[in-house]
């Protein structure tokens, strides 16, 4: 069973999470990231751009995610004093007891951290396993914090709509960088090797049910005449790949647009009989768990 604090750091990050990935996909007109070693980071917004409006339940997940991560915050650098009369403190009063502890610039608190590490290489963007950037502190925008309070209560009390902005969202994860935290990079690829799952068993149902309707004679008479649209060719495409065989229709004409962007191994991209459909990162799932073989076997 997991410790109260690991609660804590899991529910935080489980929400915490789902908010970054909103922010990202909410970015302006496709913009890149404003920092490329933060994959959760968007382009500058204006101060009156609100957050992922679309999103239903957004600001119970603001709030459920910064209560568990003040808390824990709280309980790791003062010990029971995020509780009262064994309740623990809403983030509001959670804020005020960061601010009794350590003093506040413009509306900042900067927690130092009490054992802090050495600076750690940033891995390749695209790695499965990309490490926590670490600091000698953890920034706590109290001021906008408690902005972003304020402005889930309406919507969350049945007072209107509520009015989260990134720069709340932006905020919150800033929090991860506490050593009671820090698990956000964990849960992310959690998410995204669970998506990459679903998406995957969701085509190649799709592509069964294609095949049943056309039949096998039929699907044989076309791997026949496929034709390789991504050829390899030294010259004209020295990236393209030889057709690979399809685990849906056993053909080979499954055409490899790439592979997996870290393991190797498993080819992403789309048959041409029963247009099964892999991607990236479902690619790059089954290649780690090919990886893991390899390597419990060698």
């Amino acid at each position: 069973m997991l410790s109260m604090r690991d609660q804590r750091a899991k529910e935080f990050a489980r929400c915490a999470v789902v908010l970054a990935a909103e922010l990202h996909e909410a970015g302006n007109d496709g913009a890149p990231a404003a920092d490329p070693e933060n994959p959760f980071a968007v382009a500058a917004p204006t101060g009156d751009d609100l957050f992922a409006p679309s999103m239903a339940g957004r600001e119970g997940i603001f709030d459920q995610a910064l209560s568990n991560g003040l808390a824990a915050i709280v309980a790791f650098e003062w010990s029971g004093e995020e509780s009262h009369k064994g309740r623990v403190l809403p983030a509001s009063a959670l804020l005020k007891v960061i601010e009794g502890h350590v003093h506040a610039e413009d509306g900042i608190v900067l927690i130092p951290d009490k054992h802090p590490l050495p600076e750690i290489p940033q891995a390749d963007p695209d790695s499965l396993f990309q490490p926590r950037r670490l600091s000698t502190h953890t920034r706590v925008d109290v001021r906008t914090l408690q902005n972003g309070i304020e402005a889930s209560q309406t919507a969350r009390h049945g007072r209107g709509a509520g009015g989260l902005q990134r720069r709340h969202i932006e905020a919150l994860l800033a929090l991860d960088e506490h050593e009671s935290l820090g698990v956000m990079g964990e849960q992310q690829q959690d998410r995204i090797q669970e998506t990459a799952q679903r998406e995957d068993s969701a085509s190649q149902e799709r592509a069964a049910e294609y095949l049943e309707r056309i039949g096998e004679e039929e699907a044989a008479r076309r791997a026949e005449h496929v034709v390789n649209p991504n050829a390899y060719h030294p010259k004209h495409n020295p990236d393209g790949h030889d057709l690979d065989a399809c685990p849906v229709c056993g053909h080979d004409t499954f055409c490899v647009e790439g592979m997996a962007p870290t393991f190797g191994r498993v080819g992403y991209g789309q048959c041409l009989v029963c247009t099964y459909t892999r991607t990236p990162d479902a690619a790059e799932d089954e290649a780690f768990a090919e990886h893991l073989a390899w390597v419990m076997n060698k």
